[in-house]
């Protein structure tokens, strides 16, 4: 439950800045396993035409959670069925806890 109840406020807290074109606070505040190897402007590039296509995210739907433990943190992966302005699509979201806050390690988004 506490798994749950911690990815609903990171996904909220994701799509507040998703909404308001904080692309590149996404990045920052991502854990160092999703940034690795990756360019800030590429990921920001990415969510813009997610942006452009979809709109804003208005609604999120929990679908499913699974937890794994690691010896680096507990990976929680989390897909929402997320309702934008424009369509609809699901979101998988992989966070890893440390210290009891979610840091974003992956993100997929499947959209028609």
């Amino acid at each position: 439950m506490q798994g749950r109840r911690l990815a609903n406020t990171a996904v909220q807290h994701f799509h507040q800045q998703f909404n308001s074109g904080q692309y590149l606070e996404i990045f920052r505040d991502a854990d160092v396993g999703f940034t690795e190897g990756k360019n800030e402007d590429d990921l920001a590039k990415f969510l813009q035409e997610v942006h452009a296509k979809l709109g804003d995210a208005v609604a999120g739907s929990f679908i499913s959670i699974r937890v794994n433990a690691a010896t680096n943190g507990n990976l929680t992966t989390a897909q929402y069925k997320t309702t934008f302005d424009r369509g609809s699509a699901i979101e998988t979201f992989t966070w890893i806890k440390t210290d009891n806050t979610l840091r974003l390690y992956g993100y997929n988004i499947r959209a028609n």
